[in-house]
């Protein structure tokens, strides 16, 4: 009955005209087991006309599976399960119609699925969600525009492309190697690598690692020519560095000035002109600078102060006879503010606030006197006056140190002179008033011999009024 009741659904299921067969209620179908059969072949028969797959002979009417509408496969006998997840929920595939877990979704559709970090459902690769579904990070290999500069995938840190994700640049503190030769992590010269990432040499035409001009100075290159820069002398081929250029100086001060450690010696100044002079330089007396201009060993027949001939093959530090020209010692005390006088006995000095001469020295039949402030080394110090004649000197006169105004033998002096003789015209009657004298008349050559008449401090009286030929102090003279 069971069965005769299944080809009956199934044949209802058909429509037509085997429909009105299957009404007819006869039992006979039910019993006929051929019958049956043959309304089961007939039904396979005229399904294959839908759906070939019926030939198959796992289908046969002879296995009663084939028959049974929960176990028949429904894309072969059933003509309205053509599409199989609408018709019979208990054979469906869930996977046709939902996402399933198991398997993901598909990257770029813009869903993120398990096992992606992003989706943003489109094909760029340089965003910041890769084209794999994962997120863009430095070290991918890929560039994120915008935001990375390179990325080479590699945690190397010195070649073009930085384990940041920065481009190797000079002054990254990286080094890049086969393209810098060093890095110190900035752009600037003179600390060992240079601005473009180099190594500083002497002939790389860049003002780099020590060197204090372009390929000159410091303690590697050879000395930098006149006008380079320099931090301190031994920078410079010649001259001095002066306000950190080298320069020939123009006296011994700014020598002295340029180079504090400077020793007493022999140096080349310009005298602020284009002429070169080679002269010496007293680097200690009152704390230095000064440039001699004339010495005396207090003998006789030597150049006064005031003398023109030149003397200059002996040392004047040593008091040995020096003299320059009138001319050098005019334009000396044109650059110059004040004068000293040392003398050896005693090691003392006194010294002025005026320069000994000017440029009338240069001139025929020339004095001049100055009011000046004396002071000798002891710190004693007095109003006084410094003066000079080139002419009326035959027995002395030429130079003078003198007291303020006063009287003396024959009268009064001006500005620290009486001018009373021909002979010796700065020399006072008497040798009265004199710090410093010059008094040597028994030849009248002009050949001068110095003394004191009055002292200032430290700078005692040696002879109260002294005429003889030689025997005189042992001097130096000199400006700054």
């Amino acid at each position: 009955m069971g069965l005769k009741m299944t080809h009956t659904f199934a044949l209802l299921s058909l429509g037509g005209m085997l429909t009105l067969v299957g009404c007819s209620g006869d039992d006979s179908a039910t019993t006929d087991t051929s019958a049956s059969t043959s309304t089961s072949t007939s039904t396979t028969s005229e399904s294959s006309s839908t759906a070939p797959t019926a030939t198959d002979p796992t289908t046969s009417s002879t296995d009663p599976t084939t028959t049974d509408p929960t176990t028949t496969d429904p894309t072969t006998t059933d003509p309205t399960t053509t599409d199989p997840t609408t018709t019979d929920p208990t054979t469906t595939d869930p996977t046709t119609t939902e996402s399933d877990s198991s398997t993901g979704g598909v990257c770029g559709d813009g869903v993120v699925d398990d096992g992606e970090e992003c989706d943003d459902g489109n094909d760029i690769n340089t965003d910041l969600c890769l084209n794999t579904c994962q997120l863009a990070v430095c070290g991918d290999g890929v560039v994120y525009e915008g935001v990375e500069e390179c990325d080479d995938g590699n945690d190397v840190d010195t070649d073009a492309c930085l384990t940041a994700c920065l481009a190797a640049a000079c002054g990254d503190g990286l080094l890049h190697e086969g393209v810098e030769e060093c890095d110190d992590g900035n752009v600037e010269n003179g600390d060992g690598c240079s601005a473009e990432c180099t190594v500083p040499s002497c002939e790389d035409g860049v003002n780099n690692g020590a060197e204090t001009d372009v390929d000159c100075g410091g303690p590697d290159c050879d000395a930098c020519p006149l006008d380079g820069a320099c931090a301190d002398s031994s920078d410079c081929a010649e001259g001095q560095c002066i306000d950190n250029t080298c320069q020939i100086p123009d006296t011994c001060q700014a020598i002295l000035d340029a180079d504090p450690q400077a020793a007493s010696g022999t140096y080349t100044i310009d005298a602020g002109g284009d002429t070169s002079y080679e002269v010496t330089c007293d680097m200690t007396t009152d704390g230095g600078g000064w440039t001699i201009l004339w010495a005396t060993s207090g003998g006789d027949d030597q150049q006064p102060a005031t003398g023109d001939t030149e003397v200059l093959n002996g040392d004047p530090l040593a008091y040995a006879p020096y003299n320059r020209d009138r001319a050098f010692k005019a334009l000396l005390s044109g650059l110059s503010t004040e004068g000293i006088v040392r003398r050896q006995l005693g090691d003392v000095w006194i010294k002025f606030d005026k320069p000994p001469f000017d440029a009338t020295l240069t001139m025929a039949n020339k004095h001049a006197h100055f009011a000046t402030t004396l002071t000798a080394n002891n710190g004693t110090s007095a109003a006084g006056f410094v003066g000079f004649s080139n002419y009326n000197i035959g027995g002395g006169g030429d130079f003078n140190l003198s007291t303020a105004d006063g009287s003396t033998c024959n009268g009064n002096t001006t500005m620290g002179s009486d001018h009373h003789s021909g002979n010796y015209w700065h020399l006072n009657c008497g040798c009265q008033r004199h710090y410093l004298y010059s008094y040597s008349n028994q030849s009248k050559d002009a050949d001068g011999s110095y003394k004191v008449n009055t002292g200032l401090g430290t700078w005692t009286a040696t002879a109260g009024c002294s005429s003889t030929e030689g025997n005189g102090l042992a001097l130096i003279l000199g400006v700054r």
